[in-house]
């Protein structure tokens, strides 16, 4: 028990520091807005007469989808959409010319069938200004539960047409959430619906990431009084210790092309990075400095990480190559900057850095050149986590008051709250899942 209070009183100390005040100050660059098309959505038809989904579900799911992307938008009106849709039903035909009148660029109609067990849908999508169909596809079969994930995936295909990008609708989130006297891992698709607990120790679980081919989550636990690594199987909920060394097992980074885990492990009484496999077997030591070395982050190659270090007596953020061999450091402004991570292109990265007693999230070159914050205002925004596309990024705010998850673009437009019960943090971003 002395030893589990030390290490509390750590945590404590550690953040305590993190809150400090600073007048950091950072050049600002402002993107200009990517192009946003209006789509008009009408509510999918059934095609049985049997109870089906409550009306325009399928057109709310793919609304919020496709506004999350940043990409699109909806009609101002949405009787004016459901009126023209009911105009080409009476008709059997689409009145081009009417959608264009709206204002709309892309129309989506579909219709939905249930079976016993079962849902599949048959979508159209549409390019109102040269008036031809760009897709017609069936989708299925889903579970009866899961048309939720029909409809991601629906969103994912009309992202993929229009910008020839892969959508990001039907890949998800895990995160840590405190409902009650501990703190949970949770799971939730990317619009913030279907949030599930994937542990319920009734303990602190810390700092997770996504693991081996998607299957497992790798996370921190206290469950055994100490700090240790562990990994859940998402088929079956299935937990083990993977890293248990005396001291913090912590901020676990997996990379999918080396089979490697990077990790922060304090055993030998000091905070350094090592890596191990998934299994926690061939763990070896990277840094070999007096200071705090922690946070790393594998590049998408494998070949570098990158980790935060206040081995110049201020928290800076570093880069070394993956077998711990030429370390460089990264960032030069400001006195606190820290849990940077790769994007999946491995073109920049993402980071927090305090700016006049707050944190915010930074992106930069993977040289520490050409810094753009996204987010701003007097709240702490922090622990970001990029989408598998690259141009969203998940993160936690408390700007209302208590910490949520939030997304928002690589230009810092469009941010989206998706947590709103209880105190969420550490998002870690699912790879693409199909």
């Amino acid at each position: 028990m002395k030893r589990l209070f030390l290490l509390l009183l750590l945590c404590i100390l550690f953040v305590s520091l993190r809150s400090g005040y600073s007048t950091d100050k950072h050049e600002i660059i402002i993107k200009p807005t990517k192009y946003i098309a209006t789509i008009a959505i009408p509510p999918f038809s059934k095609k049985e007469s049997a109870q089906g989904l409550k009306k325009g579900a399928f057109s709310e799911i793919l609304y919020r989808d496709l506004e999350i992307s940043g990409f699109f938008r909806r009609p101002q009106n949405q009787n004016f959409v459901d009126e023209t849709h009911r105009l080409d039903l009476s008709r059997d035909k689409i009145d081009f010319a009417e959608w264009k009148r709206l204002g709309c660029s892309f129309l989506v109609k579909g219709d939905y069938q249930l079976k016993e067990k079962t849902i599949t849908a048959d979508c159209y999508l549409y390019d109102v200004n040269t008036g031809q169909r760009v897709f017609g596809k069936n989708f299925g079969d889903y579970s009866r539960t899961s048309f939720r994930s029909l409809a991601h995936r629906i969103s994912d295909e009309i992202i993929r047409y229009v910008t020839h990008e892969q959508g990001i609708a039907s890949t998800r989130i895990v995160y840590i959430s405190k409902q009650g006297r501990g703190k949970e891992m949770y799971i939730m698709d990317v619009d913030g619906f279907n949030q599930c607990p994937l542990t319920k120790d009734g303990n602190l679980a810390a700092t997770p990431c996504w693991g081996y081919n998607t299957t497992e989550i790798y996370y921190t636990s206290y469950k055994e009084y100490n700090p240790d690594l562990w990994a859940l199987r998402l088929k079956d909920g299935k937990s083990g210790v993977i890293s248990s060394h005396p001291g913090f097992n912590l901020s676990p980074s997996w990379c999918e092309k080396t089979r490697k885990i990077a990790l922060t492990l304090s055993k030998d009484g000091n905070s350094e990075i090592y890596t191990m496999d998934h299994r926690g077997g061939g763990y070896k030591r990277l840094t070999f400095h007096g200071a705090i070395d922690s946070s790393p982050c594998f590049s998408p190659e494998g070949n570098q990480i990158v980790f935060t270090s206040d081995r110049t007596g201020t928290p800076q953020i570093y880069v070394m190559d993956s077998e711990g061999l030429n370390v460089r450091r990264l960032t030069y402004k400001g006195s606190y900057n820290d849990s940077a991570v790769w994007s999946p292109k491995g073109d920049r990265l993402a980071c927090v850095s305090r700016v006049g007693g707050a944190f915010h999230i930074f992106l930069m070159n993977v040289d520490g050149t050409d810094w753009l914050q996204l987010t701003n205002g007097t709240s702490n925004n922090e622990d970001p986590s990029w989408a598998p596309d690259g141009h969203h990024i998940a993160f936690t705010s408390n700007r209302t008051g208590s910490p949520q998850i939030y997304m928002i673009c690589d230009d810092g437009s469009n941010l989206v709250q998706l947590t709103f019960k209880g105190k969420n943090q550490s998002a870690a971003w699912s790879p693409f899942l199909y």
